[in-house]
């Protein structure tokens, strides 16, 4: 009996399960066709479906990675932010800390400016740099005190040496320049002759909006014999030394710059040797004259400020009278408008134009008035060639009598070009025009020049060039024509 029972239960269970089998597939096909009924608790169904997403997308028409498949990758450091910059292919790229975040392409960096082989390195002493240079020049001068008419020529042999100077601090800045040099010409004694120049610049950032300037220059040259400026021919040149000192303050006010600056110079003219042991006084030429300057200027756009400026001065006269007993002192006064620019580092340079007027102490003197101008344009052409044009016009003192002083107009442009980047040839003109006021004297002056250099290493370099010099005057006996020929060797460090 129960192995009946277990029989008729094992029937009963295999017939189910063909049922089962038999009825699958139009299960199956209703599961497709029908929606499923409400689930009731307890009963396990289909996972919820996955919200829509509502950000953004960083290219358009590529779905967003589940991050969640992705492979675990180390979180970046904390200092550095990644972001997603759209484009054909998403980049990651990383910005510093602090950064607002930016999209669209990153401008392009601009390679570092390639190093110049044959540039000096200097000598780093402390927080200075010096670079010291000597120079040593052979040549021949047709002319060597520039005398009218046919003159006797010498070799000529010139020895110079220079030391500049910069500092490498985090705030203010010095910059000091040093030059001296000697010329001999055996074959005309009284053509030698040294000449110096040095200046110092101090610049103080006292504050963030306020800037303190300090300078101070020396000059030492001598006086061209048989110009009209010194008509008596001696058995040495006289010299004539200048020596000057600047003080300015200048205040930014966002763009606007004021700036004040005032600055006083020296000039002493020494007694000029005749021969026989005879000297002529000078000593009614020297001088100090002071200057005060205003100017304020407003950066336009970033490398271009556009200024005004006006000029106040008065050259003093140690002596009252000169030796044909005129009061020289006077007072001036001029305005200018001008602008610094520098235009993508093509061109760059300050020029500017106004009008001045001097009025003498003595009241025979008529006054000397007429426009003033300054400039001074650097014109990279070319990554090989540089073009250099400057320009003035100005007044000068005179110690021709009857005559108040002399207006100079001036321009000069010089062509630099690198045959190879240590072979430079350079081409130089230059002409002046000075007009004396009360006097129908007139002079014009000429130069022009070539110059070759060719450096070896970094701390040498041989030089080559040929100057001609040339002025025309009304005055008889002034006007003179000069060929330099030179051929030197220069050591920097």
């Amino acid at each position: 009996m129960p192995w009946m029972a277990r029989q008729s239960w094992c029937a009963a269970a295999l017939a189910g399960l063909v049922a089962a089998l038999a009825a699958g597939p139009v299960r199956a096909q209703q599961a497709v066709s029908d929606p499923p009924p409400a689930l009731r608790s307890g009963d396990v169904g289909p996972p919820p479906q996955k919200k829509a997403y509502r950000g953004r997308y960083p290219v358009v028409g590529k779905p967003v990675r589940n991050p969640k498949r992705q492979l675990q990758k180390p979180p970046p450091p904390p200092q550095q932010i990644d972001a997603i910059i759209p484009g054909p292919s998403a980049v990651s790229v990383s910005r510093p800390p602090l950064l607002p975040e930016t999209f669209g392409p990153q401008p392009r960096r601009r390679s570092s400016a390639e190093v110049d082989p044959y540039a000096p390195l200097g000598l780093r002493v402390g927080s200075f740099l010096l670079r010291p240079s000597l120079e040593q020049d052979v040549g021949y001068d047709t002319n060597p005190n520039r005398l009218s008419g046919q003159q006797k020529g010498s070799a000529e042999f010139r020895t110079e040496g220079a030391l500049a100077l910069a500092s490498d601090w985090e705030r203010h800045s010095l910059t000091a320049a040093l030059r001296g040099a000697y010329a001999w010409y055996p074959s005309v004694i009284s053509a030698n002759r040294p000449d110096a120049d040095a200046a110092i610049d101090l610049r103080l950032d006292a504050l963030r909006d306020t800037r303190i300037d300090l300078g101070a220059t020396y000059r030492l040259s001598t006086q061209q014999p048989g110009s009209i400026e010194q008509p008596l021919v001696g058995t040495s040149r006289a010299f004539v030394q200048e020596l000057g000192a600047a003080a300015g303050v200048t205040q930014t006010f966002g763009r606007l710059a004021v700036g004040l600056r005032g600055s006083v110079a020296r000039t002493i003219y020494d007694p000029l040797d005749v021969g026989d042991g005879t000297q002529v006084s000078q000593a009614d030429r020297n001088l100090t004259a002071y200057n005060l300057r205003l100017r304020t200027g407003y950066e336009a756009t970033p490398g271009v400020q556009p200024y005004v400026e006006v000029n106040l001065s008065r050259r003093q006269y140690d002596q009252q009278f000169d030796n044909s007993g005129y009061e020289r002192s006077s007072n001036g006064i001029n305005g200018r408008i001008g602008s610094t620019f520098e235009i993508s580092r093509i061109l760059t340079g300050d020029i500017n134009v106004g009008y001045g007027e001097w009025t003498f102490d003595d009241p025979r003197l008529a006054p000397l008035r007429g426009p003033v101008a300054d400039a001074s344009l650097i014109w990279s052409a070319t990554p090989l060639t540089t073009v250099t044009l400057r320009g003035t016009a100005s007044f000068s003192d005179t110690i021709v009598s009857g005559s108040s002083g002399a207006t100079i107009r001036g321009a000069s442009v010089e062509v630099s070009h690198a045959l190879l980047r240590n072979l430079t040839i350079s081409a130089n003109a230059g002409f002046t025009r000075t007009v004396y006021e009360g006097d129908p004297i007139r002079e014009d002056g000429f130069t022009g020049g070539v110059r070759v250099e060719y450096r070896l290493t970094r701390a040498v370099a041989v030089k080559a060039s040929f100057t001609h010099e040339r002025l025309s005057s009304t005055q008889v006996g002034t006007d003179y024509t000069a060929n330099i020929y030179r051929l030197g060797l220069k050591l920097q460090f």
